[in-house]
């Protein structure tokens, strides 16, 4: 059997105009595409009626609805949160502004959604006596919940975007209702920042005030602790964090130092003036005196004019004579001079020693004092200090205070009312925009019932569903011409020929040979055409000139039954071909169910499964070329899979959009043939075209030609 078999189409009206009529052409295979574009279109045109209907009932339902439930009256008023700093004082509040804090914005929006927040709007406003606000009930609290609940429903507060701007949106079934709530909400918003800033200062300076009490004790107790001690001890304070006494060893201690280096100073002179009276040599320039130069001086002159008269007029006249007496006169001036300067010198240094002496003697005295001191000097130091530390706190504390309850009505707040809300004059949302959403809402309701409804079908309908139950090969679709399940006998059985030979050619042997090919016609349930495509079947093959038997195998086969039948002949053992009828139209031979006097199903069963049909079956197949059974309903039968064992091919009719695929699945599971085809039967060609166009132009093109 070929296993990829492509049904032709006839090119009449679907192909080239000047094409030969009578030249079949394969239909192109379709590329495979992520989206099957086709099987959309041919879901929404056999789901035109359905989403028409459902979308136009469901659009009108939600228009109304929306007209009576969903129209409000928006009002919004606009906050604007200045991110520039405004101050009127230096130092400013104890809560600065927000400025450019994004986190504070949004903060400021989340509070304002807090029941805590919409509680006090509510008593604000006093919704709980409003209709469209209070609850029922006669527990207040219960009531006020509500409206809280109501309005955190129909308040909507939002920073817009990555701005400043905070919006306050109020919807409600009143123009003048949502403005005055946005209007409030806003004005609370404000004033709640407004008074954390100012409330916070006057909070701050209360609590400093309680702080400066206690502080104004405690820098009394520790300047009166400091003071006594000061007292006590005789400490004058001279600046710069010094005591008197402290300043006076400092002052000795330069003073002592001066001493002594005039007390050394005055030795060196003493002892210079020793060495010289002494030794007799000059004396330096350091220690030399007007008068003591005056006389050397005048020594020189007269040692010079001596000199001269000496040469002159000898060493014996009376003019040197007196010279010599000037001279000796000098000396004794120049050596009692010396002599007076040796006695000053020694009187200098012996005065530079005892002063010296004298400030040793009192700077030790002032250091032992002051080292008896010290340690109460420390302990006056750390009064001074923590003295000085309370003042520090208290001069700073005192100030801010002072400063906070002059500033706490003067900080600017840096969230202003940028637009009042007022009236709307127009609901939203518009009825063009409710008429817009309830098409949408209507369309996209008739897209799921849709959607669903394909879903929820369990009838088979395509070759693809057909394929997914696993069989070797679906032949194609027979059409629902008459009465599928009538026999000869009833009524005239509709000629399906031009289908049978199309979907079936592969089915017919070769040739005469000397075993025949058995081919069973089955479905799931009855009522599916089995009879009919059996019968075709046979006579297309009689037709084809090939020996051809018909073999009934269920009781629902025909409705008048002949004298004997297959059943009579597995149950008697005789000649079978004494059951045979000739179909002399046809041109095959039938083997007629049979079995009037059997009236238990037990023993059908059992002739329809046993070691004698398999005998029969074999007898049919020497003497005919093909062996078509009409076979039970798989799913009623239980000798149905016996049959299925028996046969070289298995045809299982599908009824076309009326067999569920679980029965179907069920079916082909019980008769476990090995080569089994599935031909889809009593097939609608005008709705076949809605979900196979190819399958359903085939149907009509080989009825036609027909």
């Amino acid at each position: 059997m070929n296993k990829s078999r492509e049904h032709l189409i006839w090119r009449e009206g679907v192909g080239d105009m000047d094409a030969d009529p009578s030249e079949p052409y394969r239909a192109p295979a379709p590329a495979p595409t992520l989206v099957d574009l086709r099987a959309i279109g041919l879901f929404f045109r056999r789901n035109l009626r359905p989403i028409a209907v459902v979308c136009v009932a469901t659009t009108a339902a939600a228009f109304v609805f929306g007209l009576l439930f969903l129209t409000r009256y928006s009002a919004t008023a606009v906050l604007i949160v200045d991110p520039r700093a405004a101050k009127v004082t230096r130092s400013g509040g104890v809560i600065s502004n927000i400025g450019a804090d994004a986190t504070a914005i949004e903060s400021i929006v989340q509070i304002a959604h807090s029941p805590t927040f919409l509680g006090e709007l509510v008593d604000e406003l006093d919704l709980t006596h409003d209709p469209a606000f209070g609850g029922k009930g006669d527990d207040p609290e219960k009531i006020r919940f509500a409206a809280i609940d109501k309005l955190g429903a129909k308040l909507f507060i939002a920073r817009r975007g990555t701005t400043y701007v905070i919006d306050i949106t109020a919807q409600t079934n009143s123009a003048e209702t949502s403005a005055r709530i946005a209007n409030a909400a806003a004005r609370k918003i404000l004033n709640d920042q407004t008074s954390l800033r100012s409330g916070a200062s006057a909070a701050t300076a209360r609590e400093i005030e309680s702080k400066l009490s206690e502080l104004r004790l405690r820098l009394s107790r520790a300047e009166q602790a400091a003071a006594e001690l000061k007292a006590r001890l005789k400490v004058t304070d001279t600046g710069q964090g010094s005591t008197l006494l402290e300043r006076r060893i400092y002052e000795m201690n330069q003073q002592l130092v001066l001493a002594s280096a005039r007390t050394a100073e005055a030795r060196a002179h003493h002892e210079l003036l020793r060495k010289v009276a002494a030794t007799g040599d000059g004396l330096p320039q350091s220690v030399q005196s007007s008068v003591l130069g005056a006389l050397r001086a005048e020594y020189a002159r007269l040692s010079r004019q001596n000199a001269d008269q000496s040469t002159v007029l000898g060493p014996r006249h009376p003019a040197v004579t007196s010279l010599n007496a000037q001279i000796a006169d000098v000396k004794r001036q120049i050596a009692a001079e010396i002599g007076r300067m040796m006695n000053a010198a020694q009187a200098d240094f012996l005065e530079a020693e005892h002063r010296e002496a004298d400030l040793s003697r009192q700077l030790k005295i002032a250091q032992t004092e002051s080292g008896e001191l010290q340690p109460q000097l420390v302990k006056l130091g750390e009064l001074e200090r923590e003295a000085k530390a309370e003042r520090a706190v208290y001069e700073e504390l005192l100030s801010r205070e002072r400063e906070l309850l002059q500033v706490k009505d003067l900080e600017p707040s840096d969230i202003r009312f940028a637009s009042r809300a007022t009236p709307p004059t127009r609901a939203t949302p518009g009825k063009s925009i409710i008429a817009i959403g309830s098409g949408l809402i209507g369309l996209l309701v008739a897209l799921a019932y849709c959607f669903a409804r394909e879903w929820m079908r369990r009838t088979m309908t395509t070759m693809t569903e057909a394929n997914r139950l696993g069989v070797v090969e679906t032949l194609g679709f027979l059409p629902k011409l008459a009465s599928a399940d009538a026999t000869p006998r009833a009524v005239e059985v509709p000629d399906l020929t031009p289908w049978i030979a199309e979907l079936c050619g592969d089915l017919a042997p070769a040739g005469r040979s000397a075993q025949g090919r058995i081919i069973l016609v089955t479905s799931a349930t009855r009522a599916e055409g089995r009879s009919t495509v059996a019968i075709n079947l046979a006579a297309h093959f009689a037709k084809g000139g090939l020996r051809a038997l018909l073999i009934e195998t269920d009781r629902a086969a025909h409705v008048k039954r002949p004298p004997r039948g297959l059943l009579d002949v597995l149950r008697s053992g005789q000649d079978m071909r004494q059951a045979f009828v000739a179909q002399r139209d046809d041109g095959y031979t039938l083997l007629p169910y049979g079995g009037r006097m059997i009236r238990d199903q037990r023993v059908v069963s059992a002739l329809m499964s046993g070691v004698t049909l398999r005998a029969a079956l074999q007898l049919a197949r020497n003497w005919f070329d093909v062996v078509v059974i009409d076979g039970p309903p798989a799913l009623e039968a239980p000798y149905a899979r016996f049959l299925a064992s028996q046969a070289d091919q298995s045809l299982f009719l599908i009824e076309w959009d009326k067999t569920r695929a679980t029965d179907a699945a069920t079916a082909l599971e019980r008769l476990d043939a090995s080569d089994v085809a599935v031909i889809y039967n009593k097939t609608d060609p005008t709705r076949l075209r809605l979900y196979d166009p190819d399958q359903s132009r085939l149907l009509e093109s080989l009825g036609l030609a027909a």
